[in-house]
């Protein structure tokens, strides 16, 4: 992917997260362009051992990872959508960490 098109990418995926934050209150997200250059590398090494696993910063709490894998290109929305898709497993009167959506907010 070419930097327009990654940048185009991120600001979709960001732009898709945010409507949903707003459905539950939440406050808008906005890149950081060192995560984002973090999360690259780390996405280019997972692609290249083409193994799906939890970095170590998202191990040790230090920032919050979702890892999706797909064999082909996804708009941003798409893969924005498949991740608030799993807020149907998420039980919203016992807020926490739960193994069905793997995360501890919405």
């Amino acid at each position: 992917m070419g930097k327009s098109a990654s940048k185009q990418f991120s600001e979709e995926v960001l732009r898709s997260h945010n409507e949903y934050r707003r459905k539950h209150q939440a406050p808008p997200l906005k890149l950081c362009s060192k995560l984002s250059s973090d999360a690259t590398r780390y996405a280019e090494s997972l692609a290249s051992t083409r193994i799906l696993k939890h970095s170590v910063e998202s191990s040790k709490g230090s920032c919050g990872e979702n890892l999706a894998w797909a064999s082909y290109d996804q708009p941003g929305k798409d893969v924005a959508d498949r991740w608030y898709d799993e807020v149907k497993q998420y039980n919203f009167n016992r807020p926490g960490f739960s193994s069905g959506t793997a995360s501890c907010s919405v």
